[in-house]
């Protein structure tokens, strides 16, 4: 079956336009991905009865982005389709929230998209994920940690954004641009080493596929069963739960305390995903924590976003819109292979200690969504290590700097608001700050040719849900 007629069976399949058709909006990057998928929902828009505009976002990133627009409005011009376009400073917003610059992209894709569709008037946004993104995805969830949700990979629909191409593999989206001439263009950010995609891409897939040739079959036959079965959840919860999913509703500790393990897990993310941004779900080890915090009942208080704090009691939990008065103070031990919750902060470290030749290299800073890892000289770590928050008269020598400043005088340069501040967790030893996290570490405890072991200490905030990865091309 070529890629029209999948893209076809996808669409009517799933029903992913209404039958009266209407504006669809092709998120349109200009490579061979969103290319293929525009070039065919042209082909296919008086059979489903729809107009189909483009939409290209200006990431601000790169010199040759100013010709990929031009040859995006090209090619919408020969196929006689709508070109929208936007610029955006995703540098800028990545530096602005604290956040990667993959997922600044995503936040910034969307939001035009969303955006622009408003405008419209349009019934669906199509992007072009692909079949191989599909499989890429599922391995990265497995890398980093996931839970059923998160082995479905890419949903084909969520709300009006549909992903027709999903059946469709990259191979055969360049193939079907090159049997069209469709010009294409290349985003060098994709090779690049660094980023995990392009790692599980270049070196995981090409071994799997070494060591079973029918793995991508076999993975995305669980990733089908595992959505029907995610369905079956999710139906399940709004029929025996729902009067406790609605925005401002407790959830009783007694009523919890009844379910079994796994329906608590799920009834916990649902009810939380009711107050909160999904962007904002915490962690496993973090929802694991208040778990428990119900099952036995104990008073705790968790900063799930910068918007909601969670409370539980004897009672049940509660959400509530997060105040940025002035926070006690906080502190907590760090013991090495043994992860700390911050609930102040909504987050979690863990630290591990090893072996270390000067003939190694620092690894990079990580590129994994909301996570953030150091590595530190182990021998200049002055007694136990500890996570807490700052407190008035803090001194701090950052990397590469010959003095120590005042911490308030860091927040002040870095433009931390004064309401944010008593909420970050700092860790420390006996001697003081050794790591600012979103900053930098000490001068102090920084790797040198010298060193013989290292302590790696890794932070997780936050991240994004594991079923909304972006793929760009």
């Amino acid at each position: 079956m070529n890629p029209l007629e999948r893209v076809r069976k996808t669409i009517l399949e799933r029903q992913m336009i209404p039958p009266e058709g209407g504006i669809v909006i092709v998120g349109y990057s200009g490579g061979a991905d969103s290319t293929a998928l525009l070039h065919i929902l042209t082909q296919l828009q008086s059979e489903l009865m729809i107009r189909v505009h483009a939409a290209h976002l200006h990431h601000g990133m790169r010199p040759e982005a100013d010709a990929d627009v031009a040859v995006c409005r090209g090619v919408c011009e020969s196929l006689g389709v709508p070109f929208h376009w936007e610029r955006a400073d995703v540098p800028a917003l990545a530096k602005a929230e604290g956040i990667t610059l993959e997922e600044a992209g995503r936040k910034a894709r969307y939001a035009f998209l969303e955006r622009l569709a408003d405008s419209l008037g349009a019934v669906a946004i199509a992007t072009a994920h692909t079949r191989t993104d599909q499989i890429e995805t599922i391995l990265i969830n497995l890398l980093r940690g996931t839970g059923p949700r998160g082995l479905r990979g890419i949903p084909y629909q969520r709300g009006r954004i549909i992903r027709p191409l999903l059946d469709v593999s990259r191979a055969e989206t360049h193939a079907y641009c090159a049997a069209h001439g469709l010009p294409t263009v290349f985003d060098r950010t994709n090779v690049d080493p660094r980023q995990l995609r392009y790692r599980v891409r270049s070196q995981l897939v090409p071994l799997l596929q070494q060591l079973a040739p029918a793995f991508e079959r076999h993975l995305l036959r669980l990733a089908d069963i595992v959505e029907n079965e995610e369905g079956w959840w999710d139906y399940y919860l709004r029929e025996h739960f729902g009067n406790h999913l609605q925005r401002g509703a407790r959830l009783p500790a007694e009523m919890f305390q009844r379910q079994h393990p796994a329906v608590q897990r799920r009834l916990l993310r649902a009810w939380i995903q009711a107050h909160a941004d999904p962007l904002s779900m915490p962690p496993y080890e973090i929802l694991e924590a208040i778990r428990r915090a119900l099952v036995n009942g104990r008073s705790t208080s968790w900063e799930i976003s910068s918007e909601w704090r969670l409370l539980t009691d004897p009672h049940g939990a509660t959400m509530h819109p997060t105040s940025r008065e002035e926070a006690p103070e906080y502190e907590y031990p760090l013991y090495p292979d043994t992860p700390v919750l911050i609930p102040q902060a909504g987050v979690w470290l863990e630290a591990t200690e090893e072996a270390w030749s000067a003939a190694e290299a620092i690894p990079p800073p990580c590129c994994e969504p909301g996570v953030q890892e150091v590595v530190l000289d182990a021998d200049a770590l002055q007694g136990e290590l500890k996570v807490r928050n700052w407190r008035p008269g803090d001194r701090f020598q950052p990397l590469g700097m010959a003095h120590p400043k005042k911490v308030s005088r860091i927040f002040i340069d870095r433009k931390v608001p004064p309401e944010e501040r008593r909420h970050l967790p700092l860790l420390c030893d006996d001697a003081g700050i050794v790591w600012i996290p979103d900053y930098t570490i000490a001068h102090r405890v920084r790797v040198t040719p010298q060193t013989k072991r290292v302590m790696r200490v890794r932070l997780m905030r936050n991240a994004p849900p594991v079923d909304s990865s972006d793929h760009a091309e």
